[in-house]
């Protein structure tokens, strides 16, 4: 299994990414419990944010508005 966060049947799994300006992008991927079946993908950072908690917090934030949104 997979790594990640928990949430409703669901696996959020950060993959953050440090650049030369040392900030941090935030790219994830929403996967079923199981991680058989990938559920949404972030592949390309929308944002960036000066800490690795930051970004993390948006991950969390914007993965469980949008697994509400698409349940199960």
């Amino acid at each position: 299994m997979a790594t990640g966060f928990p949430y409703k049947g669901n696996r959020v799994i950060p993959r953050l990414q440090t650049l030369d300006s040392g900030m941090i992008v935030a790219c994830f991927t929403i996967e079923s419990n199981d991680g058989a079946v990938v559920r949404y993908a972030r592949e390309m950072p929308t944002n960036e944010f000066a800490s690795e908690d930051d970004a993390i917090a948006y991950i969390l934030d914007f993965s469980g508005d949008w697994i509400d949104q698409n349940p199960i």
